[in-house]
């Protein structure tokens, strides 16, 4: 009778190991990162953060990925809000290789500097992130560059900063 139970217990046990390598083997295949980013209005209009940038409490993005090859979209997150520091935060799943996933502006949260800026080849601002699950990675957060609404007009301390920077390009002009 010892040996029938003793039995049981080892078939039980190795039972459970399976059950708990098999939710090991589960867990490795679908990566959780967490997406990390900014949303500033430029009070300047010129499409880059500087010195008069300011958060934007409460701007929506949103995440997609789309397959490189084909264009259609695998994996959309959206709902991510900034918080009051213009920081958004929100958690994204699976290995996404083989595609381009970015982080784009939805909706402002003021509506003096809700303009979303259009490159020169008409395409909007989009901050790329990498979701693939790599050990080159040290952890599972991923940082996305700061996404910019900009002002309808732009405002007049932003005179010292093209001062500025106007003198900072003419020195390096002259190099």
């Amino acid at each position: 009778m010892k040996m029938a139970t003793l039995a049981q217990f080892a078939i039980i046990l190795a039972g459970a190991l399976c059950f708990l390598s098999l939710a090991d083997v589960a867990n490795s295949q679908t990566p959780e990162f967490i997406v990390k980013g900014m949303v500033f209005c430029d009070v300047c209009r010129v499409n880059f953060f500087n010195k008069f940038s300011e958060p934007m409490p409460g701007a929506k993005v949103k995440l997609e990925c789309k397959d490189k090859a084909s264009g259609n979209v695998t994996y959309r997150m959206t709902g991510g809000e900034t918080d009051d520091n213009g920081i958004y935060t929100f958690p994204a799943e699976g290995d996404h290789r083989g595609e381009l996933c970015e982080v784009t502006l939805v909706q402002s949260s003021s509506i003096e500097c809700s303009e979303i800026p259009i490159d020169g080849s008409g395409k909007r601002p989009a901050a790329e992130v990498t979701l693939i699950a790599s050990s080159s990675y040290l952890d599972n957060i991923r940082l996305a560059y700061p996404l910019v609404f900009t002002r309808k007009e732009t405002l007049h301390k932003c005179v010292e900063f093209f001062k500025d920077l106007q003198m900072a390009l003419g020195d390096y002009n002259r190099v």
